[in-house]
């Protein structure tokens, strides 16, 4: 099973991911920032901007290592990396499911003052660039198809764990 941690820069995907892998029977968790950075870093001067689904080989390459790994090694992956373009979805999601193997995406919501004091409290400075698209973040993870909406903010580490755990069928 693979289970895509959508939702703002700061809103906790990876702080879900690892809390969900401690409860897991030993996941994979999945950096697709790594291959968002080789995509975007092997392109001169950044020519399709910083978010890496803007790139077209970016979500291809994530499907395809996704696929790969999974077929490989049969062990559950977690993905915290944030989606912003409809079309990632369904390159990306859509794709695997139809390809037979079993995906959720889980789209993790906050309030603004909460992103913005996650952002804050890991050591980013006010006017970084997450904090600057965080609203553009926000409206495009409300705006996905499908998914599994939970939100974050009063909720503890354990709660939302929980919740997403019970979600895609874990216990």
């Amino acid at each position: 099973m693979i289970i895509w941690i959508s939702g703002a820069y700061g809103v906790g995907k990876s702080t879900l991911a690892d809390a969900m892998a401690a409860r897991m029977e030993k996941p994979l968790i999945f950096d697709a920032e790594e291959v968002g950075n080789a995509v975007r870093g092997n392109y001169l001067d950044c020519p399709y901007g910083f978010i890496f689904e803007d790139y077209p080989l970016g979500g291809e390459f994530c499907r395809k290592l996704l696929k790969d790994i999974h077929h490989s090694f049969r062990k559950d992956i977690l993905v915290p990396m944030t989606l912003v373009r409809r079309e990632s979805h369904a390159n990306i999601i859509k794709a695997l499911i139809r390809e037979g193997i079993e995906t959720h995406l889980i789209i993790l919501e906050a309030s603004w003052q909460s992103i913005h004091d996650r952002i804050l409290a890991r050591g980013e400075d006010e006017g970084c660039w997450c904090m600057k698209n965080t609203e553009m973040a926000r409206a495009a993870s409300k705006a996905l198809p499908g998914g599994i909406h939970i939100h974050t903010d009063g909720r503890t580490v354990e709660e939302l764990t929980g919740m997403a755990l019970k979600a895609v069928g874990v216990q």
